[in-house]
C-alpha cells in the first residue's frame, strides 16, 4: 500500500503564483529594446511550453544578443512581477494540506524574491523550507534540489509530491522518486508522465477530499 501523501513541493511561477502575465509583458518590452516586436500569444506560449532560456534562444538565436536579451528580460521582470498575485484558491488549498499534517516546500528556479512574494500574500507560514536559485543546485529536470530537499527534511519519496505547470517540473519529481502533478490552467502542455493533471485548486481539493 503507498503511504498516505504528507510532502508536497512547489514550483512557483505559474504553479503558485500567476506570473506569465508579467513575464510575457516583460519579455515584450526587452525585445522592443533590441527592436524585436513579439505578439503576446507567441511569447506566452513559449515561455508556458518551454522555459524562459528556451525561449529567449527561440527568439533571438545564439549569440550577444541572447546575453543581453537575458539582462534586459530579468531586470525588467523584477519589478513587474510585484504585481503578480497567487491563482485562485492557492491559499485555501495549502492551508487545507497544512492542516491534514502535510509539509510543503517551495522549489523555484527564480531567486530568494519569492519568498518576499509569498510573504506578501500571507502564504510563507506553510512552507516549512525551500530551494531557490541563489543555492546553486542543477535546473529542473535534474532532481538534485529534490535530493537535498529529501536528505535535509528527512522526506519520504514515495509519500512526497512535486507540483509544477510544466514537464520538467513533473520529471525531476519522478527522478526523485515523488508523484509528479501538472497544474495545466489553460490546457497548452501535452499529456506525458504525470500522476495527476488538474486545471484549477478548487478542483484538485474537491478530488482530494472525494478519495
Amino acid at each position: 500500500m503507498q503511504p498516505v501523501l504528507k510532502n508536497f513541493c512547489w514550483d512557483f511561477d505559474g504553479t503558485l503564483f500567476d506570473t506569465y502575465p508579467e513575464m510575457t509583458v516583460s519579455f515584450q518590452e526587452a525585445a522592443a529594446q533590441l527592436g524585436l516586436t513579439l505578439a503576446s500569444e507567441e511569447v506566452y506560449r513559449h515561455l508556458r511550453q518551454t522555459s524562459v532560456g528556451e525561449t529567449i534562444e527561440f527568439f533571438t538565436g545564439q549569440g550577444p544578443q541572447t546575453t543581453l536579451m537575458k539582462q534586459k528580460f530579468h531586470a525588467i521582470e523584477a519589478k513587474n512581477c510585484l504585481q503578480a498575485r497567487p491563482f485562485p484558491d492557492v491559499k485555501d488549498f495549502c492551508s487545507s494540506l497544512a492542516a491534514q499534517g502535510c509539509r510543503q516546500f517551495l522549489l523555484t528556479h527564480r531567486n530568494k524574491f519569492a519568498w518576499e512574494l509569498l510573504q506578501r500574500a500571507d502564504l510563507t507560514e506553510y512552507f516549512t523550507g525551500g530551494v531557490t536559485a541563489e543555492m546553486g543546485f542543477a535546473r529542473k529536470p535534474d532532481p538534485q534540489s529534490l535530493n537535498y530537499l529529501c536528505q535535509k527534511f528527512a522526506l519520504d519519496p514515495t509519500a512526497s509530491v512535486m507540483i509544477g505547470d510544466r514537464p520538467l517540473d513533473i520529471i525531476a519529481g519522478q527522478r526523485a522518486g515523488f508523484q509528479g502533478w501538472l497544474f495545466d490552467s489553460d490546457g497548452l502542455i501535452p499529456t506525458g508522465s504525470e500522476n495527476q493533471r488538474f486545471t484549477s485548486y478548487r478542483e484538485l481539493q474537491l478530488e482530494l477530499a472525494g478519495r
